[in-house]
């Protein structure tokens, strides 16, 4: 039965735990993606602009054909003398290669050794002032071979040249990414494990707040199933008793029928009781503030609990020491200080002292309902607000008490942004206070 009940629980825990790991997942993967992207576009940019940036006329260029037309591979000088000097060749990752029409390639020659290394080079004319990237394999060195590449028609006037292609080696750059790309999907694995950890511990405060409202739900349920079935057995018997007497009158009958009236009434009181707390869970209830003077609102309360407390031989005080204003929900902080003042009347006995005290202060109204009762203890103060906790159940029982009045109390408090506490009285007997903001 506890596996019954505990389930939805741990679903609703695997189900968190899931999410979490998957998000994380697809977080670390779009970081990922988007970051290698970026990585690949910055890396090749100066390449590429420095291969957009050589055309036909360039310098570089034209001293390859010049290399070639002249069958001097080793030629340093333009025509008339000029040296290259071009700070923007580096010919040790850039080469010009010089194609004629049927896809040869003319400057063998000044290619040199270089040549083994593009021996699976081919002409392509499909994709012209295009950059490309072309992997070449490397026979000697048994690797491949990573260039940027634009080839672009040469001017009709260059004799056989018909294509101009020019190369940039890129290997540094493709190791350098190869090597970044590895480094972060390791991270990215390390990471994604630490989330897993880091999911787990989420889903586990994620789910506080809902067990702690699932174990609440329950315990209510079943207190609630234990607060019904004790009042709806007698009035069960106490009927089931009148029908084996049928010729008996009302009068001979009276004491049950007073019996399951009563426990009728106390069933009507604790039905009223859990709507109050089911509503103001849902809050269906919306607090209705307006203007409420508090010294006549005080006086008019506590009548009905001075009389009773003087037929009681009880001592009732009042210390209402404002005439201030402020607005709250009247009613819901009528049914807060009836709660304690009834609390304070069931238990007190003659010749005990009840005090309710109302000042304000600088951002508060504070209420004090002082009796000098019995204490309460440490253990029991704890739990005092908690819905179906009696200090004395079977006290309770003869008081009419299911506690539910403090759980109801905290409840309309809250909804006011206030705070309700208990604390001894010396030399003996108790304090609730409950303090409520002004603004």
């Amino acid at each position: 039965m506890k596996k019954i009940k505990d389930r939805f629980p741990n679903k609703q825990k695997i189900r968190f735990f899931l999410t979490n790991v998957t998000a994380f997942a697809s977080i670390f993967i779009l970081l990922g993606f988007i970051t290698l992207q970026l990585l690949n576009q910055s890396a090749y940019r100066e390449t590429d602009l420095s291969l957009t940036q050589i055309d036909a006329n360039s310098r570089a260029v034209q001293l390859e054909i010049s290399r070639y037309e002249q069958g001097n591979p080793f030629l340093e000088n333009f025509p008339g003398g000029q040296p290259l000097s071009d700070p923007d060749n580096n010919r040790f990752n850039t080469q010009v290669i010089l194609w004629s029409a049927s896809g040869e390639i003319l400057n063998k020659a000044a290619i040199g050794g270089r040549l083994n290394q593009i021996q699976g080079l081919k002409l392509n004319t499909k994709n012209l002032d295009v950059i490309q990237s072309i992997d070449l394999s490397d026979s000697e060195n048994d690797h491949s071979l990573a260039f940027r590449s634009i080839t672009r028609k040469a001017e009709s006037n260059q004799s056989e040249i018909a294509y101009i292609q020019v190369l940039a080696n890129t290997n540094q750059i493709k190791d350098s990414l190869a090597t970044f790309q590895t480094v972060m999907i390791i991270c990215m694995i390390v990471f994604w494990l630490i989330s897993i950890g880091i999911s787990y511990y989420l889903s586990n405060l994620s789910m506080r707040p809902i067990l702690a409202s699932w174990k609440q739900q329950k315990e209510f349920v079943e207190n609630a199933s234990h607060e019904f079935r004790t009042p709806l057995s007698i009035i069960q018997n106490s009927l089931e008793h009148l029908f084996t007497k049928p010729n008996h009158t009302v009068i001979e009958e009276s004491e049950s029928i007073a019996q399951a009236l009563a426990e009728t009434r106390r069933l009507t009181g604790l039905t009223t009781d859990l709507l109050t707390i089911a509503r103001n869970d849902s809050n269906q209830r919306l607090l209705s503030k307006t203007a409420v003077n508090i010294q006549p609102f005080i006086a008019q309360l506590v009548k009905p609990f001075q009389e009773m407390a003087e037929m009681d031989g009880k001592h009732f005080l009042i210390a209402n020491k404002t005439t201030a204003t402020v607005f709250i929900d009247e009613k819901k902080i009528h049914q807060v200080l009836v709660i304690l003042l009834d609390n304070a009347l069931k238990y007190t006995s003659q010749s005990d002292s009840i005090l309710i005290e109302s000042q304000i202060t600088n951002k508060e109204w504070k209420i004090e309902v002082k009796n000098t009762g019995p204490n309460i203890s440490p253990e029991e103060k704890a739990r005092i607000f908690e819905r179906f906790y009696r200090e004395d159940r079977s006290r309770s029982k003869e008081t009419g008490g299911y506690g539910l009045g403090l759980a109801i109390a905290k409840q309309i408090v809250e909804q006011h942004k206030g705070k309700i506490s208990v604390r001894d009285y010396e030399p003996q007997g108790v304090i609730f206070t409950v303090e409520l903001p002004l603004k």
